[in-house]
């Protein structure tokens, strides 16, 4: 048992990475090798009941595929017995193929240990069962304090704390890069005059439609396996009423017109007030990587401010200086 409780502190040890994902993903190759065996693959349950791969290292088609269909063909069975063991002899390339049900408080996985040299002794796999739900829930607890760290909790969009880190760290390497402004129309009017549950209500309401104009990452499928492909946007809720977004992979003109969207759907939120006067004000610009960032946002800025002046003007509303 000696080798056993090594390689646990090994995996255990993986966690120490700043992406505590990528460390998972080392503790399951560091299984692997431990077992001789030719593939190890971790499944996450998600919203609509289906195993997606998350971790491991299957990487041709056809096999990926097929064991992402086994998966999810076999989950009950598998949640049920908790370890399985199919006998897929006749298939020389999952040959011993064991499926292991691993469920902590938030989510349900499986692990798929496929054409194992040897059959794996059962008491080792109940070891190994109990090591991996000790790494998800440090997974899981290190990614819940990460997100409250860097996230604003009422939009889940990333907040001013990792916005300044962004900048900080940001190069001309990113290319083209389109920095944009917005700013929700009297959120102060609606927070002091009926409620800052309804300024709440309407601060999410406006993060979802930036989410839907620019999402942070969209579903694709990559060798059979669906998963999480960047998209070079990223919306910052930065303040009370304000949101930022840096993107490097769209035109300035796409942008100004996808602003231009959503601040109509803004306009259209009904909040249960009648007659009140909603909306999106924006400004976007290119950044010129022979100025600052804070040149950037104070031209951004001052278009915004353009933009928020004329809302003024048209719904013949005094502005609070």
């Amino acid at each position: 048992m000696g080798k056993y409780y090594l390689l646990y502190e090994m995996m255990i040890n993986s966690l120490n990475d700043d992406d505590v994902f990528d460390g998972l993903n080392k503790s399951l190759l560091m299984l692997k090798s431990y077992l001789n065996t030719a593939s190890i693959n971790l499944y996450k349950k998600d919203k609509r009941g289906i195993y997606v791969q998350k971790n491991g290292d299957t990487s041709v088609d056809h096999l990926s595929r097929t064991i992402s269909g086994i998966v999810n063909k076999t989950y009950n069975l598998t949640e049920h017995k908790k370890i399985f063991k199919l006998d897929l002899n006749q298939i020389k390339s999952l040959n011993n193929m064991y499926l292991m049900s691993l469920e902590t408080d938030e989510s349900k996985y499986i692990l798929s240990i496929n054409n194992s040299k040897n059959p794996i002794d059962s008491n080792f796999l109940h070891m190994i069962q109990d090591t991996l739900l000790v790494i998800l829930k440090r997974a899981e607890i290190h990614e819940r304090n990460m997100k409250a760290i860097n996230m604003d909790l009422l939009t889940e969009l990333e907040n001013r704390n990792s916005y300044e880190k962004r900048i900080q760290n940001i190069n001309d390497s990113e290319g083209e890069l389109v920095f944009a402004i917005f700013d929700l129309f009297r959120l102060k009017y609606v927070n002091d005059n009926y409620s800052h549950s309804l300024g709440d209500e309407y601060i999410k309401k406006a993060a979802k439609i930036l989410k839907k104009y620019w999402p942070s990452s969209v579903k694709n499928i990559v060798d059979g396996v669906e998963k999480d492909i960047k998209t070079g946007h990223t919306v910052y809720r930065t303040g009370g009423d304000e949101f930022i977004l840096l993107t490097n992979s769209e035109q300035i003109e796409m942008t100004k017109v996808k602003a231009m969207l959503a601040a109509e759907e803004v306009s259209m939120f009904d909040l249960g007030i009648d007659g009140l006067p909603l909306g999106l004000n924006y400004g976007v610009v290119k950044h010129d990587w022979s100025s600052s960032i804070k040149e950037t946002y104070e031209q951004a800025d001052k278009a915004m401010s353009e933009n928020k002046e004329r809302m003024y003007e048209t719904f013949e509303l005094e502005r609070r200086r």
